[in-house]
């Protein structure tokens, strides 16, 4: 069954930033980059996130989720409570390029 999650996305560069909050439609089996994408395709079209085989396989899709290292593409929205704010920053580890997208070579 679909629901409205609370959802705060880092947005900027390497020089400044901030989070900004969006409510998207969940639906049953998604995970996290499934809502990453849906913003990109209904809010925020200039979101820039990075992933690749979705199977969490290459670790492209990596950033933190409410604090800790996730694989986005991993991490299903079943995991986290219908009422909860889910926060996705990038890597602390690595620099920031843009939004979710971080320098890692």
């Amino acid at each position: 069954m679909a629901y409205d999650a609370k959802f705060r996305v880092w947005r900027g560069d390497a020089y400044e930033g901030d989070l900004q909050d969006y409510s998207v439609e969940v639906n049953e089996g998604e995970v996290v980059l499934d809502i990453i994408h849906r913003l990109q395709a209904t809010q925020a079209g200039d979101l820039a996130v990075r992933w690749n085989c979705k199977a969490g396989k290459c670790g492209s899709c990596s950033a933190e989720i409410n604090g800790r290292p996730r694989l986005l593409c991993m991490t299903r929205m079943s995991t986290f409570d219908e009422a909860e704010t889910i926060t996705v920053t990038p890597l602390r580890t690595f620099p920031v390029i843009r939004d979710l997208v971080t320098d890692v070579s």
